[in-house]
């Protein structure tokens, strides 16, 4: 194996989430109301609150499900089916496969088993696995994507890993070696055809002070797309976003509640 090889596999053995503990006795919700769905991968963790059509809840990079902790504790006390997960993993998961198209199989799964689902709430790279499970046959009526990660200039593979000292050729070569084992890219950004196929409504939730995930890029995303909407901050950074009690109120706005 060459030099740049062995390092291009290292920054690949680097690419694991580093989330906290989702153990019992942490949770949101008591433990007895855990379970683990079956996947195209490996099962997912979940905890839901309520029966009926549901609102999923997904976390980003990095995070658990209770990251919600605002925003799906409102639902609950107003008596609103909630539906928490860990993506592969993150959290309770103990999967392998951490990517974005596993973490999309995941969320295929989770509607697909607990379903209907009426609204899918996703904060950073759980955007990207959310419109992987649409891409996959995921069906709901809404889907609010908070502070997506829609371009590679910022908050996208090549600049974390950047920021973690890899230079652009080991970078480069870690992309190919992932595509020629996968059979697909190591990351995505190509996702408007998954939107102008979607038949529910969509509303992105994005922040100028987000440097990680650049508010022009969710902008480009929904334009021309009449049921795609665009909700602006100037203030808040990027896991505010999925905590801010001002986010909350705007969404159940757009969810009509």
């Amino acid at each position: 194996m060459d030099d740049l090889t062995a390092k291009a596999e290292a920054l690949l053995a680097d690419m694991k989430p580093t989330s906290p503990s989702a153990a019992p006795g942490q949770n949101m919700l008591p433990p007895d109301t855990r379970r683990d769905v079956p996947g195209e991968f490996a099962p997912s963790p979940v905890w839901r609150a309520g029966d009926g059509p549901a609102t999923l809840f997904v976390h980003g990079w990095d995070d658990t499900h209770r990251v919600w902790r605002q925003f799906a504790m409102d639902f609950i006390q107003n008596q609103r089916p909630a539906l928490l997960m860990d993506l592969p993993g993150h959290g309770a998961s103990d999967a392998a496969n951490a990517g974005w198209a596993a973490a999309g199989a995941a969320v295929r799964d989770v509607c697909a088993a607990e379903g209907p689902i009426d609204t899918i709430i996703a904060h950073s790279f759980g955007g990207i696995a959310t419109l992987r499970a649409i891409e996959l046959g995921a069906v709901a009526d809404y889907v609010v994507l908070i502070a997506p990660p829609l371009s590679d200039a910022k908050g996208g593979f090549r600049d974390r890993q950047m920021k973690k000292g890899y230079p652009e050729d080991v970078i480069s070569r870690a992309e190919s070696l992932h595509l020629e084992r996968t059979g697909l890219p190591i990351s995505r950004t190509d996702w408007r055809a998954v939107l102008e196929g979607f038949g529910g409504k969509v509303l992105i939730v994005g922040s100028e002070a987000d440097t990680e995930c650049p508010l022009d890029a969710m902008e480009a995303l929904a334009d021309g797309l009449e049921h795609v909407s665009v909700l602006a901050y100037d203030d808040l950074e990027h896991r505010d976003l999925a905590q801010d009690r001002a986010v909350l109120a705007d969404v159940l706005a757009f969810l009509g509640y």
